[in-house]
């Protein structure tokens, strides 16, 4: 695709290509109007005439125009142009132009990151999410490349291409695969519904790519990769990240949308809580300030100008009052004797002694096992997990744990949790001596036995069916990812030449 030679909308100028999507190109342009940079997304000359990509390309803008967040790509204009004489319509976006890198690209360089800053780009992504999810956006392609990354290491979520918001209609059709294969949430790659936990999931895993250097799960192809987020336990984290990290990731990218943080805005607390007590953690960045729009309520330059004079004609005896305060306290600090005070909440005790670790059974029994797990693991505690098998308790569930009450650090906790008991058909009856009258009994047990043993292997041909059935559709669906991306590669390249 080429710029055209003339302005786009008479009013931006398209520069050159920076980025390539699967609906469109992401060109570096220039606002003539307000004379500013700005990124503007282009949909693809192929699409441009398709009223199912046009519409979804309008649902990207509509979605992104609802958030104004620091961590989120600002959108600053959408238009569509008829078609001119070449027959061809074009349709735009006009974002904030962002400078800086992927994440994507940011991990291909340096490999992996350490734990705190790990935690900051999750505080960050999560803190955007927060601000969607709150207005009812779910985003469902969380990636490395859908995270753009400034110098400052400011984070900011981009490309709301298939976003799904609960106020509009869909623009996907039902049980479609949506997604990034390596990223998908276990309820994507079964054609579920994408929910806010499901961009939890994303991230999560995003996390641990930071953390381990390499993506959770890989295999040769995108089907066999879903299989394996529905199926199967990533590999376990490099020795030596923090436990709380550990359990932060492991929450998150639990299989269970219920087990997992259920929205950005519980992730973003969660790594909130965490980030102080990590070695060599950022400072957390000012909130990136946005420049008011003129207009009514706008103050202007000239009273904001004398404001500041105000307050600096106060500011000078307050700070000399602040002072006096110090120097009070601190002479009140060495001359009284030093008293036990507990700590304020929030910090972490400054005794030596490390404080015991209160675990009840009472809080813990009936929840899932997932999300205790991560919790005592999240305190600091080694986890062992026992399943026991009753019908009397729903799967999944925690049933006893041992030991509880006031554990040190580092002490292990085994788990007890139920699993549904493994049917067994029903005994053979013992031989019968041919002589007794019990006849009628050994037909009806036999005949007992029999329909046992076909309910289980009707049973069993079920599960078997219904594993086939989403295993099929789930072939299908990848493959029909797997063609969007191919045709992505191809778009890349050819806007490359």
């Amino acid at each position: 695709m080429r710029p055209r030679t003339d302005l786009l909308a008479n009013r931006y100028e398209l520069r050159a290509p920076i980025a390539g999507g699967g609906m469109g190109q992401v060109w570096r342009g220039q606002d003539t109007l307000l004379d500013r940079p700005v990124a503007v997304k282009v949909l693809r000359d192929q699409f441009a005439g398709n009223a199912t990509f046009l519409t979804r390309f309008r649902a990207e803008a509509q979605h992104a125009a609802l958030l104004t967040h620091p961590h989120i790509a600002a959108v600053f204009d959408y238009g569509e142009v008829p078609a001119g004489p070449d027959g061809s319509p074009l349709a735009y976006l006009v974002m904030e132009l962002v400078e800086g890198e992927s994440l994507a690209d940011l991990l291909a360089r340096v490999g992996r990151l350490d734990p705190a800053r790990t935690v900051d780009i999750l505080w960050q992504a999560a803190d955007g999410l927060a601000a969607a999810h709150a207005a009812g956006v779910v985003h469902r392609d969380i990636k490395p490349a859908n995270l753009l990354v400034t110098p400052q290491g400011v984070v900011k979520i981009t490309d709301f291409g298939i976003a799904r918001s609960a106020a509009s209609v869909a623009v996907t059709g039902t049980g479609q695969v949506i997604g990034t294969a390596h990223y998908f949430s276990p309820e994507q790659a079964t054609g579920g519904a994408s929910t806010p936990a499901s961009d939890v999931y994303a991230l999560g895993t995003v996390g641990y790519e930071c953390l381990a250097g390499r993506r959770p799960f890989e295999a040769e192809n995108p089907v066999q990769i879903a299989v394996m987020h529905i199926r199967d336990a990533p590999p376990p984290l490099p020795a030596g990240i923090p436990a709380g990290v550990r359990a932060l990731v492991e929450r998150a990218m639990a299989k269970d949308p219920h087990a997992r943080f259920p929205d950005g805005a519980a992730l973003r607390d969660a790594a909130g809580r965490l980030a102080p007590g990590l070695p060599t953690s950022p400072t957390r960045r000012a909130t990136t300030a946005v420049l008011p729009v003129a207009g009514p309520g706008t103050t202007p330059m000239a009273a904001a100008t004398t404001a500041a004079r105000a307050r600096s004609r106060w500011a000078i005896p307050l700070l000399a009052g602040l002072g006096a305060l110090l120097l009070a306290v601190a002479v009140l600090a060495v001359v009284l004797p030093d008293r036990s005070e507990p700590a304020p909440p929030g910090e972490a005790p400054t005794a030596t002694t490390p404080a015991g670790i209160e675990v009840l059974a009472a809080a813990h029994i009936g929840r899932p096992v997932q999300e205790v797990q991560a919790d005592l693991v999240g305190r600091g505690l080694r986890v062992e997990l026992v399943a026991v098998e009753t019908a009397d308790v729903p799967a999944g569930q925690v049933t006893a744990l041992d030991p509880v009450g006031t554990l040190a650090p580092g002490d292990l906790v085994r788990l007890s949790y139920a699993v549904s008991p493994v049917p067994v058909p029903a005994p053979v009856p013992p031989p019968v001596d041919p002589g007794d009258d019990g006849r009628e009994d050994r037909e009806e047990a036999e005949e007992d036995r029999k329909k046992a043993e076909e309910e289980r292997k009707e049973a069993e041909e079920e599960a078997k069916e219904a594993e086939e059935k989403a295993r099929k559709d789930a072939e299908e669906a990848m493959k029909e990812a797997e063609e969007e991306r191919q045709d992505r590669e191809e778009d890349r390249e050819e806007g490359g030449d």
